[in-house]
């Protein structure tokens, strides 16, 4: 079922986040990836590994999801979900609760993250 392959992506992104490994989370994004942040910041791919897994100017210790909601479309997927994260960013421990609505390209089994855009959940 979708829903539980794009979970299963959700949380290998989380698990490799945490880890920061840079290699696992690359794996599982497309390459023409584009994503906007709870900050309204744009980023393609590369950035967004160096950003949250590479350079260490944002550290998650914790990214859980829940209330997810998949909607698959010919070729892509599209999820929203809330995601309670935990991260270290400018000298400050942050956690909160965001909304997020992520795309998925590809197919059965084969889902690579395309985009997606982050906000707080309210």
């Amino acid at each position: 079922m979708v829903v539980d392959q794009i979970h299963g992506l959700l949380t290998a992104k989380a698990d490799a986040l945490v880890r920061r490994a840079a290699d696992d989370l690359a794996a599982l994004i497309d390459p023409g990836f584009i994503y906007v942040n709870a900050s309204g910041k744009m980023f393609d791919k590369a950035t967004y590994i160096d950003v949250y897994c590479v350079s260490g100017r944002v550290v998650f210790s914790e990214q859980k999801i829940s209330d997810l909601e998949v909607r698959r479309f010919d070729g892509c997927a599209v999820a929203t979900f809330i995601v309670a994260d935990t991260f270290a960013a400018g000298g400050r421990t942050i956690a909160g609760r965001y909304r997020s609505l992520c795309v998925f390209s590809g197919d059965e089994g084969l889902w690579r993250w395309a985009a997606g855009q982050t906000m707080a959940a309210g």
